[in-house]
Parts: structure tokens; C-alpha cells; sequence
């Protein structure tokens, strides 16, 4: 007999917690298990793989419907993956990820703008706060 796990072991194993793997199986990103006579779930160990996949796509921030499509993708029925397909997903996330970043440094621009517009020891008339916050 093949061996199995308890969520807890898979959510020890794939490094997340039980909360997220029932979150997974809401959404439909891992089939339901079966429960084995005691009512505890059972799942393969090949779940593991599944479900790190899918903790690190998260961790990409691919959203949900993403990681769903990366799924389909990546573990076909028919053991074809579509790796143009799969490179279009990475490469809009990609581009995602830019443009974050993009907004982050423009806000980290700003607030050392703001860091230097209000200095503490010269009080408010010396102060640009306002101006610099309707910039």
C-alpha cells in the first residue's frame, strides 16, 4: 500500500499550514482526499510536490486563477506541457512584478522627500511636509 498523509504531515512537508491546504481544496486547487476509517484525510505523497508548487507560485504572486492555469498547464492529463503557454503566464507576471516595483521606488522616492522636507529641529515654519505631500 501506498504511503499517505495526514494534512498535518503534508503541511508540515510542503512548508504551509492546514488552514492553507483547506484553503487549496476550497478553491479547487487540490482535489479532496479521501478519509481513511478513523475520518482523518489521506494524501499521497505526490501531493507534496503539488502543493509547493502552488505555495511558490503564491510566493511569485501569481493570483489564484494563475496558479489554477499554471496547474492545468504543468500537469496535463496527457503529459504534454504547453511551455509557450507557460511562458506567457510567467512573463505577464513578470511584467506585474515591474511594475510594482516601479510604484515601490516611486513611493520610497517620495517619502525621502518628505523625510528631507520636514526637519524636526527647525520647526514648522521651516517645514514642506504639506507642499511636498500635494506633489
Amino acid at each position: 500500500m501506498d504511503e499517505v498523509l495526514t494534512i498535518g504531515q503534508l503541511a508540515q512537508r510542503a512548508g504551509i499550514s492546514v488552514s492553507a491546504i483547506r484553503f487549496y481544496e476550497q478553491k479547487g486547487l487540490i482535489d479532496g482526499p479521501p478519509r481513511n476509517k478513523s475520518g482523518y484525510r489521506t494524501y499521497p505523497l505526490k501531493m507534496i510536490e503539488r502543493v509547493r508548487f502552488i505555495k511558490n507560485c503564491r510566493g511569485l504572486g501569481f493570483p489564484l486563477r494563475s496558479v489554477t492555469e499554471l496547474l492545468k498547464l504543468c500537469y496535463p492529463e496527457n503529459d504534454e506541457i504547453e511551455c509557450s503557454r507557460v511562458q506567457e503566464r510567467i512573463q505577464r507576471q513578470h511584467e506585474l512584478v515591474l511594475n510594482q516595483f516601479e510604484e515601490l521606488n516611486r513611493r520610497r522616492a517620495k517619502l525621502e522627500r518628505l523625510l528631507e522636507a520636514c526637519p524636526c529641529e527647525d520647526g514648522w515654519q521651516e517645514c514642506d511636509f504639506i507642499q511636498v505631500m500635494l506633489d
